[in-house]
């Protein structure tokens, strides 16, 4: 199975809920989207379902869904670091 891990782990702070997550791979990012997101579902949040999806199933680097993911985040006013 291909790796989905990324080279420099993402925390994410939800300014509103006091969440902090770190995300260090597609599929945590995945779960991320899915279960602790904002309500607000832009199209960078579909953007980031998807590399996320890609990177899963191989076809697809690991980067890819990193900063796809980071821009869902800032789409969704979410803090980084």
């Amino acid at each position: 199975m291909r790796s989905t891990a990324w080279n420099t782990p993402i925390t994410i702070d939800d300014p509103e809920t006091g969440l902090h997550r770190t995300v260090s791979t597609a599929r945590q990012a995945q779960t991320a989207l899915h279960k602790n997101w904002p309500g607000t579902h832009g199209s960078r949040f579909h953007d980031a379902e998807k590399a996320c999806e890609d990177v899963i199933h191989g076809d697809a680097i690991p980067r890819k869904a990193r900063h796809a993911f980071i821009a869902a985040a800032i789409e969704a006013h979410l803090h980084l670091s």
